[in-house]
């Protein structure tokens, strides 16, 4: 019927953990979910490349660029593990990576630092650290791309490509 989709097609192109992103966040544990390569691609460049992606570039690039080198896990993350409810955890994640995009957005680290370099460093600490914690709450979902934001912070080097690039 011409209806199937290979996963080790998605995986060749797309990677390992973005397929786990999705089906992890997308698709139900639960209840039958529709799975489209739109709907993939969708998930893929807004959840990813747009979001986890581009906050890492933008933190580290700060973090590089001003900083020589207190996690914060919401209580219900551990608790919707134990409960495998997979996708409330997911969305626990995201919604930490949404916060600390707008905290960035608020804050403005990156014009506070031109005029007060102490503040500046402060905030963007703020946001290294935060990052730490999501990428540590990554791990059992997206190993390896918790892995190489976890890399990236002990290095304090910001990534010399995208995470995740935006597909068409």
């Amino acid at each position: 019927l011409g209806n199937v989709v290979d996963p080790r097609d998605i995986v060749k192109e797309y990677g390992t953990d973005a397929l786990r992103y999705f089906l992890l966040r997308e698709i139900s544990s639960f209840e039958d979910s529709p799975f489209t390569l739109e709907r993939f691609k969708d998930a893929y460049n807004s959840g990813l490349a747009n979001g986890l992606g581009n906050l890492t570039s933008r933190i580290l690039t700060l973090s590089e660029k001003y900083l020589d080198l207190v996690t914060y896990v919401r209580p219900t993350y551990r608790e919707s593990i134990e409960n495998f409810d997979l996708h409330k955890t997911m969305n626990i994640i995201w919604d930490n990576i949404s916060d600390l995009d707008k905290y960035i957005q608020r804050e403005q680290p990156f014009s506070v630092i031109k005029k007060d370099k102490e503040k500046g460093k402060e905030l963007i600490k703020n946001c290294v650290s935060q990052l730490f914690t999501i990428a540590i709450m990554l791990e059992p979902f997206l190993p390896e791309t918790s892995q190489k934001i976890q890399k990236l912070i002990k290095q304090n080097k910001k990534p010399e490509v995208p995470l995740f690039l935006r597909k068409d």
